[in-house]
């Protein structure tokens, strides 16, 4: 297949959940298929990315784009009654880099890789257009509103009833829509009336092997509960605090001699100041995960805003880390409380577990074959195979894709 990929960003380093999986779907698909790559970036630094993918795909094509003009084009289509997100992800010279590719090239198959990457189809289109949504992003800024307080929390209620419309309209117009969990699924389409299609995620697992050596810094730190995840995500900054706040004070008593060890890159403000609070640690960006997970006791995964499959927990089961998290993220994996980790719902339930795993040897061995569970139900290998068998079959059936007049050039 010739297939045209588009994707919000771009997926160089995969270092973070939503490039994780364009990367390897991109990966898989470009081993066997002739793949050209449309997608943005946010920095020149972060386009030299491209280097790397051009080694999967025939052609790459990365726009450049600054955070103040993306955010006043989202800004413009407020008066509209329009979705903000698909404005925020438009540049105009990378639709023109589009239009120039559907017009010299016979693709069998356009996959776009988030929903905002749907306006650059601006033409009706007889060949097949497979959108994955990953998560509804819809429900994620409802989750936000619940949150923040006037006038953010009736900013994003808005946004979440106008990209809910936005995302079943373009359920209805593709080929195929594709999400990551079950749930998911639900939200897109809980009635059955549009083609929707789990495709789940992956997680590289280490070879049997592989020992992660523990540096001296890491050693110090032990024992210690773990948050691993890009930490200027919103989602990610209120699970720690959360967890600052709520939880850590009542472990910290009990055992004063444990730390809470925030790792990860872009760490806010707000992030940095809880390293002032008795036994937080706040590293910054690690050039490797693998050795804080097997240096920790516990990972923590107090998530109070997420959809979809949290990648960290995925990473910390492969490794046969015990983990606590709260119920969605939980779900969303299809795990079970007491098997495959712990479940909290409540603040008291957290302490409650993280409480026990920190004292309690033959409560933590009993994760130790978790690395099963990852390797069942989340090998990437089985994964796109079943995407590759999705993308073949639709790529045979033409149907026509159109959306509304919201997202076309003259509409804006």
């Amino acid at each position: 297949m010739k297939i045209l990929f588009l994707t919000h960003r771009i997926p160089y380093p995969p270092n973070k959940g939503e490039k994780i999986r364009a990367y390897h779907e991109l990966e898989y698909l470009g081993a066997r298929h002739t793949v050209d790559l449309f997608c943005l970036a946010d920095s020149a630094v972060e386009a030299k990315g491209a280097q790397a993918l051009k080694k999967l795909c025939r052609s790459v094509h990365v726009e450049i784009r600054s955070s103040a003009s993306a955010l006043l084009a989202a800004a413009r289509n407020f008066w509209k009654r329009e979705p903000l997100s698909p404005a925020f992800f438009f540049s105009a010279r990378l639709q023109a880099a589009i239009d120039r590719a559907l017009v010299t090239e016979q693709y069998d198959m356009i996959f776009i890789y988030c929903s905002s990457m749907a306006q650059y189809v601006r033409q009706t289109t007889s060949v097949p257009v497979v959108i994955d949504f990953v998560d509804t992003d819809s429900a994620k800024w409802a989750q936000y509103a619940q949150i923040a307080g006037f006038p953010l929390s009736w900013l994003y209620r808005r946004e979440a009833r106008c990209l809910a419309d936005y995302e079943k309209e373009l359920a209805g117009a593709s080929a195929a829509s594709i999400v990551a969990t079950l749930q998911e699924a639900m939200l897109l389409d809980g009635e059955g009336h549009f083609p929707v299609q789990v495709i789940g995620n992956g997680v590289c697992l280490p070879p049997a092997s592989a020992d992660a050596k523990l540096s001296a810094e890491i050693a110090r730190l032990r024992p210690f509960v773990l948050f691993i995840g890009t930490m200027d995500y919103l989602p990610n900054v209120d699970a720690v605090e959360y967890f600052a706040e709520e939880i850590w004070p009542r472990v910290h008593r009990r055992h004063p001699a444990v730390r809470f060890v925030i790792a990860g890159r872009n760490p806010t403000r707000r992030v940095r100041e809880l390293a002032k609070r008795p036994g937080i640690v706040v590293t910054g960006d690690v050039p490797e995960v693998r050795p804080y997970l097997a240096g920790a006791t516990a990972v923590v995964a107090p998530f109070r805003i997420c959809q979809g499959v949290q990648n960290k927990i995925l990473e910390a089961l492969a490794a046969g880390v015990p983990v606590v998290s709260t119920p969605r993220p939980a779900q969303a994996i299809g795990a079970r409380d007491g098997e495959t980790l712990l479940i909290a719902s409540t603040t008291e339930e957290f302490v409650r577990a993280v409480n026990s795993l920190l004292e309690d040897p033959e409560l933590r061995l009993r994760f130790s074959g978790t690395p099963e569970f990852v390797r069942e139900h989340f090998d990437w290998q089985k994964n796109l195979e079943r995407l590759e068998q999705l993308l073949e079959h639709l790529a045979i059936v033409p149907r026509k894709f159109a959306i509304g007049a919201r997202n076309r050039a003259e509409a804006r």
